[in-house]
């Protein structure tokens, strides 16, 4: 296992609870996050899906190829969008 990756035990523990091909759902539930958040990211070209009719589906490999550790130092990336939170008031 490289430094910039998952270690292989929660690689594997993803790979036996998640099916090859995803769909927007699984893929927020995965990151616990929202579908709509998960939608943002493949608008902004930050995560690759694949349209099947009107849905995206993704490839769990690839999905899990975005996961990287946070080295402090770095920006932090965004929690929470602010549209969001205001959407649920």
């Amino acid at each position: 296992m490289s430094d910039d990756h998952l270690s292989d035990e929660v690689l594997e523990q993803f790979r036996a609870e998640y099916p090859l091909i995803l769909t927007t759902a699984h893929v927020a539930e995965m990151m616990h996050s929202t579908i709509g958040d998960v939608r943002d990211k493949v608008h902004r070209g930050e995560l690759r899906a694949y349209k099947w009719g009107q849905q995206f589906r993704f490839l769990r490999e690839e999905v899990l190829k975005e996961l990287k550790p946070y080295t402090p130092g770095e920006p932090a990336p965004e929690d929470v969008d602010i549209t969001d939170a205001t959407e649920r008031d």
